[in-house]
């Protein structure tokens, strides 16, 4: 038994995906046909991802974005659009860890781990869900961790944040899937 997994003319966008997880899974979606954005914090990432990209012989288009700026994600998206097409495949990939006992953590870390695992997949998310539903068809992939089931000593932020991801992944569904 043959298995056709096509994704010819699909835009795959992954956030974080200059290296390390996000580019194996964009590099495997490019393997299968899908037309390949991602983005990364600042140009020196992306330029690696570029550089990673083009070893491979795959062709992307990357670009400087913060995934916790809701108009910088917006107008990612206009961008992404009109060099590559609407996305059909959203892998929300950028994430952070911080390795501190809970007590000697500081509020402002615990917040930004939160901003950048939880709140930015819910921004880029809702950025995309309406190409999407426009073109009657999306996928979104959401990078949880095994923290969102059994938690972690000195990873109270991160195992916090990706329990609520899993939950948002399934209120997504919910509201917008299947």
């Amino acid at each position: 038994m043959s298995f056709d997994f096509s994704l010819k003319g699909k835009v795959a966008w992954v956030t974080g995906g200059s290296y390390g997880i996000g580019l194996g899974i964009a590099s495997d979606f490019a393997s299968n046909g899908a037309k390949i954005a991602f983005i990364d914090i600042n140009q020196e990432l992306v330029d690696k991802g570029i550089n990673a990209y083009k070893e491979k012989d795959i062709e992307s288009k990357g670009y400087v974005c913060d995934v916790t700026d809701e108009e910088a994600v917006q107008n990612c998206v206009k961008q992404i659009s009109k060099d590559l097409g609407t996305v059909d495949i959203l892998v929300n990939n950028a994430g952070i860890i911080k390795r501190v006992p809970m007590i000697e953590m500081k509020v402002s870390d615990f917040r930004k781990v939160i901003d950048i695992d939880l709140t930015a997949p819910f921004i880029v998310s809702k950025a995309v869900i309406p190409g999407m539903i426009e073109k009657g068809h999306g996928k979104i992939i959401n990078i949880c961790s095994m923290m969102s089931e059994l938690g972690r000593e000195t990873v109270s932020a991160y195992a916090a944040a990706k329990g609520e991801l899993k939950m948002l992944t399934r209120n997504i569904c919910s509201e917008y899937g299947g």
